[in-house]
């Protein structure tokens, strides 16, 4: 019997559909499988811890940072069901290291705090983001690197390392899942230091200049729900500038020139403006007296007292002598 294209068309979907789900769901499903000695992290939950020889009902023993399994344990935890074991942070929090199953003392696993740090790199300028370099130039290539130890999810069945995702926020409420053919999803950890290289190619006109933060998450197995603390299942977050100018580069200001006033003109009337100048007070030439000796007055003739009348009586007296001599002559 022939089938028809339509027919073939749906068997193919149908075959390549489970082959996804027989590579996926394994993979997926690993991520909370806990072998013997394994390492469980504060906050997963839902894992199976059947491997550790852990049943229903199992007591776990924690002995403190450095204690002796000698020793009373300083904490106990039931487990109720191995197949969806809670390393719930009010339980769990603070008490890392080994956990052993009573009353044979058999290690079980081995509890970590998670811890994400992101890095923003500048691979062009050969600089990582920092409170004391937070500014990147438009146009340079960068990447990200991250340091975990959630890296140790490499070690569980059939994990090829831990699942992260970096968020990206920008300017005006942009976030980027992926920068250019990159994404930043479905990061795949199985080392620290982790480095994505220069995936993003900050010159492009999708990345306007602005304020952008950037940090790392791990959701495996609720982990990032239970446990959202900063730096924990969630990085601290790291704020950066980016824009083509230093903004600790700033322009000289100006000093504007000062304008005399100028007088304003009026067509057919000429007004001009002008400051009255302040009074000057009125200062009294001082009176200059010479040092020398004084010029002395000119002397007024006195008359001598009884000679007021003298020149009359000379003329008279001469008149007299004229008038005799005419007479004596012939």
């Amino acid at each position: 019997m022939h089938r028809s294209a339509a027919e073939r068309l749906s068997l193919g979907a149908v075959f390549f559909l489970c082959a996804i789900l027989l590579v996926v769901v394994p993979l997926s499903a690993a991520e909370n499988a806990i072998p013997m000695g394994g390492t469980v992290f504060v906050g997963e939950e839902n894992l199976d811890i059947t491997a550790t020889g852990a049943t229903q009902g199992a007591i776990l023993a924690w002995y403190g940072t450095g204690g002796q399994v000698s020793h009373v344990p300083s904490a106990q935890v039931t487990v109720g069901d191995p197949t969806a074991f809670y390393a719930s942070p009010i339980t769990f929090a603070g008490k890392t290291g080994p956990w052993f199953l009573l009353p044979d003392n058999t290690v079980a696993f081995y509890l970590e705090e998670p811890h994400i740090e992101i890095r923003v790199v500048d691979y062009s300028s050969g600089f990582v983001v920092s409170p004391a370099a937070s500014w990147v130039p438009k146009g340079d290539a960068v990447g990200f690197r991250i340091d975990t130890n959630l890296w140790v999810m490499a070690n569980r069945p059939n994990t090829p390392g831990a699942p992260l995702k970096i968020r990206l926020n920008g300017p005006d409420s942009l976030v980027f899942s992926s920068l250019g053919g990159f994404s930043l999803e479905n990061l795949v950890v199985s080392s620290s230091p982790f480095e994505t290289g220069p995936v993003w190619a900050t010159g492009s006109a999708e990345y306007p200049v602005g304020e952008y933060t950037v940090y790392a998450r791990c959701d495996a197995n609720g982990m990032s729900d239970n446990y959202p603390a900063a730096g924990k299942a969630i990085s601290e977050k790291v704020s950066f500038l980016l824009q083509r100018v230093n903004p600790l580069i700033t322009g000289t200001t100006p000093v504007p020139a000062t304008t005399p006033p100028q007088p304003t003109i009026t067509s057919g009337t000429v007004e001009v403006t002008m400051t009255s100048p302040a009074p000057t007070a009125t200062t009294a030439m001082p009176t200059v007296q010479e040092t020398g000796t004084p010029p002395q007055p000119t002397p007024s003739p006195t008359p001598v007292p009884g000679f007021g009348g003298f020149p009359a009586v000379l003329g008279l007296v001469a008149a007299l002598v004229v008038c005799v001599l005419k007479q004596r002559s012939p």
